[in-house]
């Protein structure tokens, strides 16, 4: 089955990034998670695109209840191995092979005091409009 969509959850703008690039290499429409609510579309196979955070692929299981996710793909800033994306793909239960890590910023060494100050405070200072409601077909 060919995806007919690409969804997207980002925080920092990365995944959003990825999931456009994406988009428009497949020439599919992309839409964040959050635009979506109310009915389940189980039968309609999408591209998933996901930000990490402490090991967890943030919206996969919206995503993962509301479509079925062909090929799901975790936009993180640690750096790409196989290991870490096994370990991924463990811990967010995901079954199907089609799992890839996509590391979103190169040669990126953030300190802990760093990361903590991206994850407090980065969110507000994005600006992000709040109660902006959008209808896509699908």
């Amino acid at each position: 089955m060919q995806p007919r969509a690409v969804i997207y959850c980002s925080k920092h703008g990365a995944t959003k990034e990825y999931a456009q690039c994406l988009g428009k290499k497949k020439n599919l429409p992309v839409i964040s998670i959050d635009h979506i609510s109310g009915y389940s579309f189980q039968n309609i196979p999408v591209y998933f695109c996901g930000w990490i955070r402490n090991g967890k692929i943030m919206g996969l299981n919206k995503a993962s209840k509301l479509f079925m996710c062909v090929q799901v793909i975790g936009i993180g800033a640690i750096e790409y191995n196989e290991a870490y994306e096994l370990k991924l793909k463990y811990k967010n239960g995901i079954v199907n092979p089609n799992f890839k890590y996509v590391q979103s910023i190169r040669n990126l060494s953030l300190t802990t005091l760093e990361k903590m100050y991206v994850d407090v405070f980065q969110p507000s200072l994005m600006g992000k409009n709040r109660g902006e409601t959008h209808e896509y077909s699908i």
